[in-house]
């Protein structure tokens, strides 16, 4: 094999022994694919999920007690004249829904690797516990 042109700049190196490559390893090769931006999305997103899910499944009976209790209690509240809902302004805000929808799509559709990710991640935490 042939050397390369020596840089002139620097003719101390001329003599090292100029050495082949390593061929990388399997692992080497899962780490560079992991360290481009879609492989990082999805792990992370996966990591993500399946926190998240974990947490769903930990949280979620005493949450959902919670918040269906508090809104018995509001309700109740409301017929007995405790509490006056503005049932106009909840209609206006209810109304600008569809701009969060859009965002949500938006952000769905530029990372789709993430999201892909943490809906599988969810699902495995919910499953895994």
């Amino acid at each position: 094999m042939a050397r390369p042109i020596p840089n002139l700049h620097d003719i101390s190196r001329l003599n090292e022994e100029i050495k082949p490559k390593d061929s990388k390893t399997v692992l080497d090769l899962v780490i560079d694919n992991v360290r481009s931006k879609s492989s990082k999305d999805l792990v992370f997103g996966t990591l993500t999920g399946w926190m998240t899910g974990i947490m769903v499944v930990k949280v979620g009976k005493v949450a959902a007690f919670g918040l269906g209790g508090s809104v018995l209690l509001l309700h109740i509240a409301c017929e007995y004249g405790y509490i006056c809902v503005n049932w106009e302004r909840i209609r206006e805000s209810a109304g600008s829904s569809h701009v969060w929808l859009e965002k949500l799509i938006k952000f769905v559709k530029k990372n789709s690797c993430f999201s892909v990710g943490m809906l599988g991640g969810f699902f495995f935490g919910v499953a895994s516990t």
